[in-house]
This record gives C-alpha cells, sequence and structure tokens, in this order.
C-alpha cells in the first residue's frame, strides 16, 4: 500500500457544502427527544462546534434547574444516539437543498489525481449525518474517504475530530500524513493547529475571511472556485515537509 504523504481533511457544513436548515432541524429534534424539552436553538451558535459540543450547549441554555437533569456523558451519548436516529428518517430531506460550495467537485477532483494525496472528513457531525450530507450532494462514493475522518460524536473540544482522523490515517498506513485541515470556521482553524495541522479558511460559511485569518490560518480563500488553490497549498505543504527531512 503506497502511504499519500498528503491528508486533506475536509470540514462538511459551509466547506463542502451547503444543507439548508436540515442539520439543524435533525438536532433540534434529537434535543427534544432526550430532554423533552424544545431546543433553544435561537441560544446556540452551531459553528464548529461537534454535534456533542451542540448537545451540550443547548443543555446549558435551558433554565437551571431543567439542565441540572441533564449532566454527565449519559446526556452526551443519549444525544447522539438521538441525532443518529434522526439521521436515519431525515437523509432524503437533503436532497431539495444541498448544494456543493463554489468549486468543490473540481478542487476533490484535481486532488484525487495527485497519487500522494488522501483526502477525508475532519467534521462535527455524526457518521451517519456527514455521509448523508455528501450523499446529497454526490461526493459519498468518490474520493473522500469517510472510513478515514474524525467525527463529532464524543466529549472534549473539536480537536478530537482532527486527532481521530490522524489515528485512522496512522492505523491504515503506518503513520500519519501531513494533515491540511480545510474548514469555515475559526474552530476549525483552532483544531487545526492544536492537533498539529496546517489549516485552511474558506470564507464559504459564516465566518469572514478577516475572522479566518485573525484566527491564526496559514491559507485563507474567499472560496474555492479555482481548485488551483487548495492544490497549490498541499504541494507546499509536501514540499515543506520534504526540505526538513533530515539530510535535505
Amino acid at each position: 500500500m503506497t502511504t499519500p504523504r498528503v491528508a486533506v481533511c475536509w470540514d462538511v457544513d459551509g466547506t463542502l457544502l451547503h444543507g439548508g436548515t436540515v442539520g439543524r432541524d435533525v438536532l433540534a429534534d434529537a434535543f427534544t427527544a432526550v430532554t423533552g424539552h424544545p431546543a433553544p436553538m435561537e441560544s446556540v451558535a452551531m459553528g464548529g462546534r461537534t454535534d456533542w459540543l451542540i448537545g451540550e450547549a443547548l443543555r446549558d441554555a435551558l433554565p437551571d434547574e431543567d439542565a441540572a437533569a441533564f449532566r454527565g456523558d449519559d446526556f452526551g451519548h443519549a444525544v447522539i444516539a438521538a441525532v443518529t436516529d434522526q439521521w436515519g428518517r431525515r437523509a432524503g430531506d437533503l436532497a431539495a437543498v444541498a448544494r456543493t460550495m463554489p468549486g468543490i467537485p473540481e478542487t476533490v477532483a484535481a486532488l484525487a489525481a495527485d497519487p500522494d494525496v488522501v483526502q477525508t472528513l475532519t467534521t462535527g457531525n455524526v457518521r451517519v449525518g456527514a455521509r448523508a450530507k455528501l450523499t446529497a450532494v454526490g461526493l459519498a462514493d468518490g474520493p473522500i474517504d469517510l472510513g478515514l475522518g474524525g467525527y463529532g460524536e464524543g466529549p472534549g473540544a473539536r480537536v478530537r475530530v482532527v486527532e481521530q482522523a490522524r489515528d485512522a490515517l496512522a492505523g491504515r498506513y503506518g503513520t500519519a500524513p501531513i494533515m491540511v485541515v480545510v474548514g469555515d470556521t475559526p474552530l476549525d482553524v483552532e483544531a487545526a493547529h492544536r492537533g498539529g495541522a496546517v489549516a485552511v479558511g474558506v470564507a464559504t460559511g459564516r465566518s469572514s475571511a478577516a475572522e479566518l485569518r485573525a484566527s491564526g490560518a496559514e491559507h485563507v480563500f474567499d472560496d474555492l472556485a479555482d481548485p488551483g488553490r487548495l492544490v497549490a497549498v498541499v504541494r507546499s505543504a509536501r514540499e515543506d515537509r520534504h526540505a526538513a527531512e533530515p539530510g535535505r
């Protein structure tokens, strides 16, 4: 098995695609199924958070006496199970609203043409939700390897999904390639850096290019309409690592 030198790790919502409000509705319904309370969605910023952390934020937005009844990891696991169940019922709702962001199919294809590159996900979605979203826009069965991804199904900060992807890559190839994390929020950038990856910010979500630069992303683009933008980042990351190798 050839070991790729670079892993491009995609965020999903706001980066690869726009899925309307279906994901938000899934989370709201899952929260209500677990707690019996309407989900205070308007009180929670979802961008860059994992499904687990969104569930906790929704709980914390309840009145104190209600929130106190849902403490501990058991609550988080129950929310994730409910989210997974909801996606089993709602995946078909995406077809009418989901669309890829500018240049994404072409960029994914351009990276796939490089045998030195593997593509996967570092997303806050649960696995079934990520697959449903990619299926809706025709990306689920292409070069993005969902089996190597990191997903928002457990406790901890967003960096957990980067670490999970790194472990999966190392498990398959014996060593983890250089990781280039592509996301649309400062939390994606923070997770990339905490996980030792190169951060690429794309201003196709709710965060502006200025906000992504301020968060410290090494590369920031308004969009990926030109596939050459990310291809050049990958080439640069590979060359930088090559130059740093002993004896070079």
